[in-house]
């Protein structure tokens, strides 16, 4: 009885001891060893490589902001920054910054930091060890010179050694307009001056030189700088 005839197939190139299929099993033997390489590679960064730096959201300017202005929800942007080093004086609420007044000018993209802030009250932001001290000033006409946050140095009326250097000028009052009519009989105009962050000891030796008719001293401040921030 003849066998059934069973059709042959041709030897897939690969398998074949052709060259052809020789030049093909090294060629793809070689794609193989690159494919396993380059992964090795990819895991072994994966795992080397250090985990990105922590962030910590800060709040910037959205936009140039003028000394004195009032700040609103579109004048703040919030991004997040590196953690290392810290940031000194910002903050991520924007409750702690809207609705406050800038001491100085903020170009946009500064973060906006607390010391660049006009104080609520004259013990706001008080430096520890420091009191909140009112002094009268001997010209007036320095007062357009100050504001909140400027740091002065502090000398008698009559002239002499400096009394404080370095104090923190927590804010600012000017006298009050004269009345048309005039002050009345004995009255006098309350005197411009300074709200200061004095130590014990600077506020020893600005009030030791009491004026002769009573009352406070009077000071000459000279500006030496903004607050850091």
């Amino acid at each position: 009885m003849p066998r059934p005839h069973v059709p042959r197939f041709a030897r897939p190139e690969l398998l074949g001891p052709s060259r052809r299929a020789r030049w093909r099993r090294w060629v793809l033997r070689r794609a193989a060893a690159a494919v396993c390489a380059a992964g090795a590679v990819v895991v072994l960064v994966g795992v080397v490589r250090p985990p990105p730096p922590a962030t910590t959201p800060v709040l910037v300017a959205a936009h140039d902001l003028a000394r004195g202005a009032v700040l609103d929800h579109e004048d703040v942007r919030l991004v997040h920054v590196p953690r290392d080093p810290p940031p000194v004086a910002t903050t991520g609420d924007p409750s702690t910054l809207v609705g406050r007044r800038l001491s100085t000018a903020v170009l946009g993209g500064e973060p906006l930091t607390t010391t660049r802030l006009v104080p609520r009250t004259p013990a706001d932001d008080l430096p520890a060890g420091t009191v909140a001290a009112h002094v009268v000033v001997a010209d007036e006409h320095v007062l357009d010179l100050v504001s909140a946050g400027h740091r002065v140095t502090l000398f008698a009326e009559l002239g002499g050694a400096a009394l404080a250097r370095d104090v923190l000028v927590l804010g600012v009052d000017t006298p009050e307009p004269a009345s048309v009519t005039g002050p009345l009989p004995g009255a006098d105009g309350l005197p411009g001056g300074l709200v200061c962050a004095l130590s014990p000891a600077d506020l020893e030796r600005v009030f030791a030189g009491q004026r002769p008719e009573g009352g406070a001293p009077r000071v000459l401040p000279v500006v030496t700088g903004a607050a850091a921030g």
